[in-house]
């Protein structure tokens, strides 16, 4: 009798302690990573393209989709780390309130991980007020060259990529294609010699050449034909096998109107035509379809080179925690930071730069529904990591954050 009282105890103290280990499981599993997505209400760059008589040619939609999937995606992941993820939408008035609700954000919900949907100078004021604290951003719509050069900040990610990378991979396909001559036509904003400064040094890098660089300017007055009419603007002496524009205006006016205009029968790239950029809902390889009907079930539209840099940035993140187990702040800023690599649906594993923070990646070459290359092409050769042929090179930039 005595033995069977002691099963029963021993048995029913199996139980309690069961019930308390669940528990402390449950407990681990009610801590939560959130991830701060910041925005600007009102940000012209998501405006509606519109053309004559007020005519909406396109919607522009914001990339906070993208980070949700990614958090629903690492959500089978959370009973091994015994961590939740969230995501929380930090809209700011202006510019000049970011750092203010940036900085809230840390203080009263803890968060240290910002996904930033801004410009360039929002994003270089907002990592100069959070300098010195425990903050790591993740610049997923910026493609400016300047903040991955002399403002650059140890405590910005860029997993958009740059303007560099972009031109660069344009280049390297026309080289790779055998059509070395490109004539550059250029617009009156200060953003169109930008760009078409980016162009002309990609080009210089890779062997390509400038048969000419004209300007152009938008309306029909007939006094300014030779800068206004497409005919006469590419009817130049010197011969060219493409013709690239540089035109950065939201509606892209004159750009749209220059395929098929040419003087001479050439293909036209860069702000229309082909162009570059980190994805289009037509890739087909490395698991993107499964991404891609992801996000448009959760969405119903089509996902964009701006959605895949916020979907990586998070990804980033989730991807960190698994690693190491942890949500801890000082744990998966060093890991993201580190050389590792991570599966970004392109192919080439992607990583971070020690030097400038960009993330390393390949870029697709696409017309509006067809990818018909992926940079880096073949035989431009790197000796430690292909990718870095795209964009600013460690000898090519005076960003010097780390890696010698």
């Amino acid at each position: 009798m005595g033995q069977l009282f002691g099963m029963a105890v021993w048995l029913a103290l199996s139980f309690l302690c069961c019930l308390v280990s669940m528990r402390a499981a449950t407990a681990q599993t009610t801590d939560t990573l959130t991830i701060g997505y910041v925005e600007i209400a009102g940000d012209p760059r998501y405006a509606p393209v519109r053309g004559a008589e007020r005519m909406i040619l396109a919607t522009r939609d914001r990339p906070f989709p993208a980070v949700e999937v990614a958090v629903d995606e690492a959500k089978p992941l959370s009973p091994v780390i015994h961590r939740e993820f969230a995501v929380v939408r930090i809209t700011a008035k202006t510019a000049d309130d970011v750092a203010q609700a940036v900085l809230a954000a840390l203080q009263e919900q803890h968060i240290h991980l910002f996904v930033l949907d801004l410009p360039g100078e929002a994003v270089k004021m907002l990592s100069q007020a959070v300098h010195g604290k425990d903050v790591l951003l993740f610049n997923a719509t910026a493609p400016d060259d300047w903040l991955r050069r002399e403002a650059c900040s140890a405590d910005v990610v860029h997993t958009a990529p740059s303007l560099a990378m972009t031109t660069d991979a344009l280049a390297q396909y026309l080289v790779f294609r055998k059509w070395r001559d490109v004539l550059v036509l250029q617009g009156p904003r200060p953003g169109d010699a930008v760009q078409a400064d980016a162009f002309v040094r990609s080009a210089g890098k890779f062997g390509a050449r400038i048969a000419g660089r004209v300007p152009f300017k938008l309306g029909n007055d007939p006094r300014e034909r030779e800068q206004n009419d497409i005919g006469l603007l590419t009817a130049t002496s010197r011969d060219y096998d493409v013709v690239f524009v540089a035109d950065t205006d939201p509606d892209l006016e004159f750009a749209r109107s220059v395929p098929y205009r040419t003087t001479r029968p050439r293909p036209v790239i860069g702000s229309v035509g082909l162009m570059a950029d980190a994805w289009l809902w037509t890739w087909d390889r490395y698991g993107a379809p499964q991404l891609i009907n992801r996000f448009l079930a959760k969405t119903g539209r089509h996902m964009t080179g701006l959605d895949w840099s916020a979907w990586m940035a998070t990804k980033l993140v989730t991807t960190a925690a698994l690693r190491m187990r942890s949500g801890d702040f000082g744990k998966l800023a060093p890991q993201i930071l580190s050389d590792a690599s991570y599966d970004g649906v392109k192919g080439l594993a992607v990583s971070i730069r020690p030097w400038d923070h960009q993330l390393r990646q390949a870029i697709l070459l696409a017309t509006g529904d067809a990818v018909v290359a992926s940079a880096p092409l073949p035989g431009f050769l790197h000796a430690t990591n292909e990718l870095d042929t795209l964009g600013d090179d460690q000898p090519e930039t005076p960003c010097r954050l780390g890696g010698g």
